[in-house]
């Protein structure tokens, strides 16, 4: 897989001095991950044709177990291999543990594998790909992903979809993903098409003028923003590939893992606990294949409990059809029932909810189940036509068809911490993501401040109208403690860069 692609259209600059960074930056991927003992991917952001002369070519791969393996997919350098396994294939770690059984050999592509002869790689016995479809936002296909996809297509052979992302902040993920829907329906990709998910391609890029985030906060809402335009077009097969580095750095949200499903790692083992029940481990970036030019990604796919791979949902779970008032999981034992007149029933176990109405619309445009999680407790009546339904990662509170927001993770912990609905009010707009590690809720009475899981402050009333009148964080910062009340009407609030100080109006 590309790690910086060289063809940003909309989002380019310094086209060589570029290329350079990238590889320097490849470089000390690579020695890092030496040192964790993870192989990082390997870099290909130079031309595909510089590599050609030096590939594999290893078709089939007898192993000490005497089992040979008929296939153009060969094992990676550090011994992790594909196994017979009672009549199918099983791929297999180089510490001789099983990774999947029932395992199906994947490529990945994109046009840096230039024109490929589709018939020479379905007669070589590849069980599917993933096709790039697009990179960034606004700048169209990917070169070949039109004839990719079409092919596959013809030729009946499973597939899914990727994309590389350049997202520095929510509203680009939120842009991508509209991207993509636009992509795939302009390609007559439709979700029943897809064998593998849709996959957001998240790892370290190089764009000039710009950086990528690094903190998973930012990231996971990027992901959620992302995920939200999918879901909300219909496509529910979805997923995140990156490798192990940048999932213990920038990545580490447990948001953002659970949905990972494919994994980069070069090395003998993946190095990353995959929870998902469909679960991807792209084990070397130097495969041959018939039909292809030059080198290719290689994985290999499975089904966790070892099952078929035909279709898979938010967090790989295997998908049910389903129809008006029927069943639906969708993870973690919960089942959704859809009822008439916008009303959905959540069952898990003993556990029953009712998510309707305006709440309901509210919760699935916020992200719905990949962001929000299941419902925690029925519907309640705040009063002055509010109404808040808890659910596991964020509260939904609406008013009316028009007021329609979501408080979550630390925000809505400082939220109720500083005495919520009763103390605070509703909340008067979603999230703002201020930079830095602080992100903020406005609230009717209130404004919730928080950075990390340990500061959590609040500014209110005379308090909160003179910050915003001095300059507010741009000016003053965040806070940095809770207000003080100084006697004889004077409160004080304390801030990075200055205290707000009121008596009275």
């Amino acid at each position: 897989m590309v790690v910086a692609d060289k063809h940003v259209k909309n989002m380019s600059g310094g086209l060589v001095g570029q290329i350079i960074v990238r590889v320097l930056a490849g470089l000390a991927s690579i020695a890092t991950a030496f040192t964790m003992n993870v192989v990082a991917p390997k870099q290909t952001s130079l031309p595909t044709g510089a590599l050609k002369n030096n590939v594999a070519n290893t078709i089939v791969q007898p192993h000490t177990s005497g089992v040979v393996r008929q296939t153009s997919l060969s094992e990676n350098e550090y011994g992790a291999h594909w196994e017979d396994s009672d009549g199918s294939s099983a791929f297999i770690d180089g510490n001789g543990d099983e990774f999947v059984k029932n395992a199906k050999g994947v490529i990945d592509v994109s046009e840096h594998q230039h024109l490929i002869d589709w018939d020479a790689v379905k007669d070589s016995g590849i069980d599917g790909a993933i096709i790039r479809i697009s990179y960034g936002w606004g700048n169209g296909y990917d070169k070949q992903a039109l004839r990719n996809i079409s092919e596959c297509k013809r030729l009946g052979i499973p597939f899914g979809i990727y994309m590389y992302s350049y997202a520095e902040k929510p509203e680009d993920g939120a842009a991508e993903g509209a991207d993509i829907v636009s992509l795939l329906k302009g390609a007559g990709v439709d979700p029943e098409d897809l064998t593998y998910p849709v996959y957001y391609d998240l790892e370290r890029w190089s764009w000039s003028g710009h950086k990528p985030p690094t903190s998973p906060y930012v990231y996971q809402d990027i992901v959620a923003s992302w995920w939200n335009q999918l879901v909300s077009a219909g496509y529910h097969k979805l997923g995140v590939y990156s490798y192990t580095n940048y999932l213990r750095g920038p990545l580490n949200s447990q948001y953002i893992h659970e949905r990972t499903s494919w994994v980069a790692s070069y090395g003998s083992r993946v190095g990353f606990p995959i929870s998902t029940a469909l679960r991807g481990w792209q084990y070397t970036s130097s495969g041959s294949v018939n039909g292809i030019e030059g080198r290719v990604d290689l994985n290999a796919f499975g089904m966790a409990d070892g099952g078929e791979i035909n279709g898979v949902s938010e967090f790989g779970n295997t998908i049910t059809n389903t129809s008006a008032n029927s069943s639906q999981d969708v993870g973690d034992g919960w089942k959704v029932s859809k009822k008439a007149n916008r009303r959905d029933l959540w069952t898990n176990g003993d556990k029953s909810f009712i998510l309707q109405y305006e709440l309901r619309d509210s919760y699935y445009s916020h992200g719905g189940y990949a962001r929000l999680g299941a419902p925690v407790a029925d519907e309640e009546n705040l009063g002055g036509g509010w109404w808040r339904q808890r659910c596991k990662n964020g509260d939904v509170i609406t008013q009316g068809r028009d007021k329609k927001y979501v408080i979550q993770y630390e925000l809505r912990d400082s939220y109720y911490k500083h005495g919520g609905f009763t103390r605070l009010g509703a909340p008067i707009a979603d999230e703002e993501n201020l930079g830095g590690g602080w992100w903020r809720q406005h609230c009717k009475n209130g404004d919730v401040f928080t950075q990390g899981r340990d500061k959590k402050y609040v500014i209110q009333y005379e308090l909160r109208d003179s910050y915003y009148k001095h300059g507010s964080y741009s000016r003053l910062g965040s806070p940095i403690s809770d207000e003080e009340n100084m006697g004889g009407g004077w409160w004080r609030q304390r801030c990075k860069n200055g205290d707000v100080w009121t008596q009275g109006k």
